[in-house]
């Protein structure tokens, strides 16, 4: 945040009414940006102004009242203010204005408007709507999404950091914990994927998440919309899944049972789908789910 700092005074601007809180060298409140900017630090002494002067005490008998210019910059401020008209006490306060991405300064503050103008955008990736969709939980997408760029705090990133842990995998005990053996090499997490993706989409290969990606951004031609939400929904919440239950064995005694695991992810995937019912008479997505999965598990 202390980066974008120098930012500010492009964004914030401040329209002059009485001059009473306008602060003559910090704010923006002239075409020329902060004034202790463009004068340079000797501005004070050279306009005779405090450094926490406001813009009205620039002005005496509704005149801009300002010493001989002693510099370039100095000379050019004060031409400025010649087009300019002197705050009155009669003209209403100071009113601070931010700027929104049409260009225009306005009262009203928009978060979303201020990031669309800070970020560097850049083209959509690939798996976009792989992660983010309308049926998503943002937990899980996010871990997901962690996932996607192999940025989570695997084992084999930890010892290449230089930190002494174990290098075994919590779910299995029998390889060495990485991205590619989590998601899914490792066969408890195997099972629990194909458990799920057998039935839905009749998946039955070993999964490995490039492949699951390229299945569910390009699935084949026969595959249903319902199909494909369903597979999205399950990708990210298996995933959380598998996340917090290695963290689990980490960081408590808790183990939990495959068979157990396989009710997590069921029963967040339903209350998840619950969310969205059949509007036009269609089946809905969770009528499309359980017509997959059979009960008990």
């Amino acid at each position: 945040m202390l980066k974008l700092k120098p930012l500010l005074s492009t964004f914030l601007k401040c329209e002059v009414g009485n001059g009473t809180v306008a602060a003559f060298w910090w704010d923006s409140w002239t075409t020329l940006g902060p004034l202790i900017d463009f004068v340079g630090t000797t501005g004070p002494r050279m306009l005779r102004l405090r450094l926490d002067a406001r813009v009205a005490d620039a002005v005496q008998l509704g005149n801009w009242r300002l010493p001989n210019a002693r510099s370039d910059a100095v000379q050019a401020l004060q031409i400025h203010l010649t087009t300019i008209s002197p705050p009155q006490a009669g003209s209403g306060e100071d009113t601070y204005l931010w700027r929104l991405p049409s260009g225009i300064y306005s009262k009203n503050f928009s978060s979303k408007g201020t990031w669309e103008q800070l970020r560097v955008r850049s083209l959509p990736v690939s798996w976009a709507k792989t992660v983010w969709f309308t049926e998503e939980i943002p937990r899980a997408s996010f871990i997901l999404w962690l996932v996607i760029l192999r940025r989570l705090p695997t084992r084999d990133r930890l010892l290449s950091w230089g930190m002494n842990v174990p290098e075994e995998c919590p779910l299995c005990t029998s390889h060495q914990e990485s991205h590619d053996h989590l998601f899914f090499e490792c066969p408890l997490s195997q099972e629990l994927w194909l458990f799920f993706a057998s039935r839905i989409s009749g998946q039955s290969q070993q999964p490995l998440l490039p492949s699951i990606l390229d299945t569910i951004l390009l699935p084949p031609i026969s595959t249903s919309a319902h199909t494909t939400t369903l597979m999205r929904l399950l990708l990210q919440v298996t995933v959380y899944a598998l996340w917090r239950e290695r963290n689990a064995r980490i960081f408590t005694t808790t183990n939990t049972p495959i068979h157990a695991l396989k009710g997590v992810v069921d029963r967040t995937v339903r209350d998840r789908l619950l969310s969205f019912p059949s509007l036009d008479g269609t089946p809905s997505l969770l009528e499309s789910y359980f017509a997959c999965i059979s009960y008990p598990l």
